[in-house]
């Protein structure tokens, strides 16, 4: 009878026999007599085929629920300009700066909603979410393939699949994120091969794993660290091989063909590199090495610390918080198992053997954190840019399941894995679709507590949900939306049906009947708005509609309310920079200007260059007829961002005010040329022609504004205005009519109709009327350039 094993020599460290592949002692868990038929073949997998299916009909009953994230217009136009490139010879995409994410995988898309014949937003849109959904799931069943070459087990390879694709963060992103879920997506493909090419030690397979490899750096150009990883193995093999004295023209081999099948798919998927690939490669690697290109806050422990100066505990603490507890302490437990055995026999993870494997997955998984760490790189946004190596970090976890496994508490650790997919999945359910701000119980989930601590719904993909609930709730032809983020609105309007899109208007906050925000760099409670409509995960509000006041009583008492909680609060903590900046706007919004200078300044002490902080206190000087240093202030903020179009139309609108129209038409015209679809840099253009009295290149350019937002009221009213002074007042009142259907309680529409009607019935009269209702639209003209 065989000897029961003490608890001691149960849970011992093992370590690895150094036996190559082919002199491996695993076999596989079904063992058939003779040749193995397909029903054999296909057996250990069927678990996986299922989970892949089953997981394939959550995503086609829930992928229409997911927004649009702030990245994924961009993301679409870097495709784009690379399909013209490649297709039609545009070669504006050669005039973009170079960018450490390639466009193969967007450009991808881009022919999948071509060949579709795709036009509108939605379809596009919701043909990108679930066909990015779909790889990343194809990617987890090669996980699951991966864990049963490993393993030799099913339950654990079936165990893989679910805490690859079920990760609740990384399940959301998978919709929505088309840059570091595609990546992760080919890391895991690209380590699959790289087991199976080493375990067959055949140059084809070698080629193959080249060719993955070099597709994943052409998405994100860190993935030459696993080419890196890779062909020092194959040194070590070739090395191996000489000193043992026997050829090694194989090892050369596999070290060529990888190498020439990564520089193939790198070259062919990222077009960018085509033109010059040495320059744009290496511009591309400075880029990684210096990016500096967003300079914003993120709200960590309840302070907003810049991007720039994060503390080495940024990285770390995300990820303990945001994982299951259980696939954390198996993960680092795995990390630990597998340092100790290297370190005990080095020469068995060295060599080409199994346990090779996971010495690479220790490497995928170290190496970016401390890259970041150490060249204080600038991350954002929780750890989404490093989610590549969550796939080496479940192999880690899974390696320590296989070890405890083989001990007497197998059934405790399958207990302690099935509670947490029951608490993952009870989550993933209640909290549908907002899987991306999942926290474990590591974080306080108290009232409040997380949003006031972290960054939660950052990229606004719960602004659909809003959305989907006014179009159904309000009735209303035209419902007029705000938010401090229109980026937010404009993107998550593209997902709505096309009458849905028409309906909604985005508009100034002054003027909108419902205000969205996401409370992203405003973490605290607003004023006491009604609330509309929310959203809450974990006892922590993500997304908040709150229904304009425009009683101007009850909004004076509103903001009141506003100054009297941000005082308490900076009253507790003085140097709160973004409670600052907004009792400084409440200020402004109540017309104190002093008080909204002193608190602004405070603000600006703090954080001098920030971009928000310089727009308001230049409004309070431009309120003040302080239009010289509104001016010089403004020109700060072009000189910190001289490529943000917004900066020039903000020192072109300083100078429409202070009627210095010359100088407002050259910056007008410089924003226009960076973006020739900034509308207020349009609306500060064409009114500088109407001051002018040229009124036909004015209506030119309120034409222009009209063809890119035709929703947008004032351009027609304008147009309407330019119209009634060259006396063709029957074009005035159309465009009158045009704003009126957009806007009906705007007054000046209705004065242009007023007067053009009387000029016609009575020229005199009329000629006098039109002449003195310009004069109130330069009024309104110049309150649209303050704003």
């Amino acid at each position: 009878m065989p000897k029961k094993p003490n608890a001691r020599q149960a849970t011992s460290i093992v370590i690895p026999n150094a036996a190559s592949y082919t002199q491996k002692k695993e076999q596989p868990a079904i063992q058939a007599t003779g040749t193995p038929g397909l029903k054999e073949r296909l057996a250990p997998y069927l678990p996986g085929i299922a989970l892949f299916f089953a997981a394939l009909i959550i995503a086609l009953f829930t992928y229409k629920d997911y927004g649009v994230s702030w990245d994924e217009p961009y993301r679409s136009t870097r495709g784009l300009l690379s399909f013209n490139y490649i297709f039609n010879g545009n070669p504006e995409l050669l005039k973009s700066a170079a960018d450490n994410h390639g466009t193969s995988y967007e450009l991808l898309l881009v022919i999948l909603q071509k060949m579709l014949h795709l036009t509108d937003s939605r379809d596009v849109y919701l043909m990108r979410h679930l066909v990015t959904h779909i790889f990343f799931l194809v990617s987890a069943f090669f996980g699951y393939v991966l864990i049963l070459r490993l393993f030799k087990n099913r339950f654990l390879a079936s165990l893989g699949f679910i805490m690859l694709a079920f990760a609740p963060r990384l399940y959301a992103h998978s919709f929505f994120n088309s840059k570091d879920i595609p990546f992760t997506a080919m890391i895991l493909i690209t380590l699959t091969l790289c087991q199976v090419a080493f375990e067959k030690n055949k140059p084809t397979f070698f080629f193959l794993l080249g060719l993955a490899c070099g597709y994943a750096t052409s998405i994100r150009i860190m993935g030459v660290m696993l080419a890196v990883f890779i062909l020092s193995f194959l040194l070590i093999d070739l090395i191996t091989d000489i000193t043992k004295k026997e050829s090694p023209k194989k090892q050369g081999l596999n070290m060529l063909v990888f190498s020439v099948g990564f520089f193939i798919l790198l070259y062919l998927g990222w077009p960018y590199l085509w033109e010059s690939p040495v320059h744009h490669l290496a511009g591309s690697f400075n880029k990684l090495a210096h990016y500096d290109v967003w300079n914003g806050s993120v709200l960590f422990h309840g302070k907003y610390i810049k991007a720039t100066h994060l503390p080495w505990t940024y990285i770390p603490t995300w990820f303990l918080l945001t994982n299951p507890e259980v696939w954390l302490v198996a993960g680092i437990a795995g990390f630990i198992w597998i340092l100790v055995s290297f370190f005990k026999n080095s020469w068995a993870y060295l060599r080409n053997t199994r346990e090779r494997n996971f010495l690479l997955y220790v490497a995928c998984f170290v190496a970016p954190v401390m890259a970041v760490i150490m060249l204080h790189s600038v991350v954002y946004n929780g750890w989404r840019h490093l989610y590549f190596v969550y796939p080496a970090f479940v192999l880690m976890a899974i390696y320590f399941a296989d070890k405890m496994m083989q001990t007497r508490y197998k059934k405790i650790v399958q207990g302690a894995f099935a509670m947490q997919l029951v608490l993952v999945g009870w989550f993933m359910v209640q909290y549908h679709p907002f899987h991306q701000v999942y926290f474990n119980n590591l974080a306080s989930h108290s009232p409040g507590s997380l949003r006031s601590n972290y960054d939660m719904d950052y990229w606004g993909c719960s602004y659909i949900e809003g959305l989907e609930y006014l179009l159904d709730k309000d009735q209303s032809k035209t419902i007029k939306v705000s938010s401090d983020y229109t980026d937010l609105l404009n993107n998550n309007i593209l997902l709505l049906p096309e009458e849905g899109r028409r309906r909604i208007q985005i508009t100034d906050k002054n003027d909108a009947d419902y205000f969205f925000t996401n409370f992203i760099d405003h973490p605290y409670d607003y004023p006491p708005y009604k609330t509309e409509y929310e959203a809450s995960v974990l006892n922590s509000t993500i997304f908040c509609i709150f229904r304009a006041e425009h009683n101007p009583d009850k909004l004076k008492y509103i903001q009141q309310e506003g100054i009297n909680n941000l005082r308490r609060s900076l009253a507790v903590e003085p140097g709160n920079f973004l409670e600052l900046k907004e009792l400084g706007h409440l200020y402004f919004s109540l017309q104190q200007y002093d008080s909204a200078q002193l608190w602004l300044g405070k603000a600006l002490a703090l954080e001098p260059n920030d971009a928000d902080a310089i727009d308001r206190m230049a409004g309070v000087l431009k309120a003040q007829g302080r239009y010289p240093e509104a001016i010089a202030l403004l020109k700060k903020l072009h000189g910190l961002e001289p490529n943000d179009d917004v900066a020039l139309m903000l020192v072109g609108s300083a100078y429409f005010a202070s009627a210095q129209y010359d100088s407002c038409e050259v910056y007008s015209k410089q924003a226009l040329a960076l973006n020739p679809k900034n509308r207020d840099a349009m609306n500060n253009l064409a009114g500088v022609y109407f001051f002018r009295k040229d009124y036909p290149a004015a209506i030119a350019t309120y034409r222009t504004a009209i063809a890119l937002y035709p929703e947008f009221a004032d351009p027609y009213t304008n147009t309407g205005v330019c119209y009634l002074q060259l006396g063709r007042y029957d074009s005035a009142v159309y465009y009158s009519n045009k704003a009126l259907t957009l806007d009906p309680s705007a007054a000046a529409p209705h004065q242009v109709i007023s007067a053009a009607q009387q000029a016609g019935a009575k020229p005199g009269v009329g000629k006098r009327t039109a002449a003195a209702v310009p004069q109130k639209q330069l009024l309104i003209a110049k309150r649209l350039a303050a704003n």
